[in-house]
């Protein structure tokens, strides 16, 4: 008790925390031996002085210790990974999954569920009839080495210290600190042993970064945790004041999706995801530079490669797949009160809608 004092109270008082002071805190947290009430004074603390690059290093260090991590090396080749900040209609790593591993790359992600207005690509899959999200590592192991690809649920096994102090920043007003959530981002990539990781950043009012300097800031500390865990890790900034493509929903993004990988689609969903995929394959050891990568992941998209993975990828994670069932249940049409041109369509108010339908 006397120890969390002391530390809050040098937080307060805006000095820097060392390494062995944050890892008392984070492994006090889960195993403990530091209330809630104590923690949750030490991340208002960090929110009000913020955190320095060796703090949120010592931050990510901690959370990654307070739990198991997995060893992807046996699979000889490098496991790519991609992480987007959250938005509305962001159907990106649908697409991006099967289409990386049909480019001759590893694709392996744990995965998360929707927060706030923002949709979470679990919910998607799971509205697939059959799809599992829970794999045992082994299967896990398994699938990647068999068809490159796989997208599960994170086991609770690993930083589990992520999942209890986001539940705390979540109801004390600490959620929007750039160490935390850089912390927060780069421990779940290290722990799961992904090689290299692209952080898609989704900026404006539809994500949780609302502008673009933030948004620099969180990038650059993620890239510095990165560095000194020897994880290649690179970020595109994308916008989020609109939704992504024209669904939103479960069910239906999996169908844009598909429209997508089938040569289809919206174009904005079809340029992030090229874009993603450019400054990821470059990475997996294929002996590609971003152009290069960009013109093997068009020729994927075009020729049926990257929609014949995805159907693979649903078949062995027990996902029922059947093209455009959806959008053959009866829909309800809604008219406009008056006619009009639509102006804005405003992300947020949209990801709310969706919550309520």
């Amino acid at each position: 008790m006397d120890f969390v004092n002391d530390v809050i109270a040098r937080k307060r008082d805006g000095h820097e925390l060392t390494a062995e002071q944050m890892e008392a805190f984070v492994h006090g947290v889960v195993d403990g031996s530091v209330p809630d009430y104590q923690a949750s004074a030490l991340l208002m603390a960090m929110v009000l002085r913020g955190l320095s690059d060796a703090e949120t290093v010592a931050m990510a260090r901690a959370m990654v210790t307070s739990g198991k991590t997995l060893d992807l090396s046996v699979l000889r080749r490098p496991v790519l990974d991609k992480h987007s900040s959250g938005g509305v209609g962001d159907k990106v790593t649908l697409v991006l999954a099967p289409l990386v591993a049909s480019c001759g790359a590893v694709f392996g992600k744990m995965s998360g569920r929707g927060l706030g207005h923002t949709g979470g690509t679990l919910d998607k899959l799971e509205s697939v009839p059959g799809f599992r999200v829970r794999l045992p590592q082994g299967d896990f192991l398994r699938q990647l080495e068999r068809i490159g690809v796989a997208v599960v649920s994170q086991s609770e096994r690993i930083v589990p210290a992520d999942r209890i102090l986001y539940a705390l920043r979540d109801v004390t007003a600490t959620v929007e600190c750039d160490g935390l959530i850089a912390a927060s981002i780069m421990a779940k990539k290290v722990a799961t042993g992904t090689h290299a990781v692209v952080l898609d950043l989704k900026v404006g009012r539809g994500a949780f970064l609302r502008d673009l300097g933030h948004a620099r800031k969180v990038g650059r500390l993620c890239r510095v945790i990165g560095e000194e865990f020897g994880r290649a890790t690179t970020c595109l900034y994308t916008a989020m004041d609109t939704p992504l493509g024209r669904a939103v929903g479960n069910r239906l993004e999996v169908e844009e999706a598909w429209e997508v990988l089938t040569g289809g689609g919206p174009d904005d969903v079809r340029e992030v995801t090229l874009a993603v995929a450019a400054a990821l394959l470059p990475l997996a050891d294929l002996g590609l530079d971003a152009d290069a990568a960009r013109r093997r992941a068009e020729a994927a998209l075009a020729d049926g490669r990257a929609a014949e993975h995805f159907e693979r990828w649903m078949y062995v994670q027990g996902g029922r797949w059947r093209p455009g069932e959806y959008h053959r249940l009866a829909g309800e049409e809604v008219k406009a009160p008056r006619a009009g041109f639509v102006g804005d369509v405003d992300a947020r108010l949209v990801g709310r809608a969706a919550q309520l339908a």
